[in-house]
């Protein structure tokens, strides 16, 4: 994530965070104290850590773990496609050939 970005969303979880609580003229620090929240920009640093835990942990045979793998390693045989159009899109395009 961008610098300017960040930047943008903590100060608009700060502004967020000062109207729930109804005070203007305290400090960052006091706010936080008072509501007991991280910086948003924390949570959204966490967030991509805790999906890879998840797919990282799941069983084998899942779809979001097998494409873990593919995107570490080489893909499975068993992963490409057969040359060609699929079937379903050449049964399509022979009933619009015939209307």
């Amino acid at each position: 994530m961008a610098v300017a970005s960040k930047r943008r969303l903590d100060t608009f979880d700060q502004w967020c965070l000062r109207y729930m609580l109804h005070t203007a003229h305290v400090t960052n620090k006091e706010v936080r104290s008072r509501t007991g929240q991280p910086p948003v920009t924390s949570l959204v640093k966490s967030r991509p850590l805790k999906l890879f835990g998840h797919i990282a942990r799941a069983e084998p045979a899942q779809d979001h773990a097998r494409a873990l793998r593919a995107s570490i390693s080489r893909l499975p045989e068993d992963w490409r496609r057969p040359r060609g159009l699929p079937e379903a899109a050449s049964r399509l395009e022979a009933t619009v050939r015939k209307t």
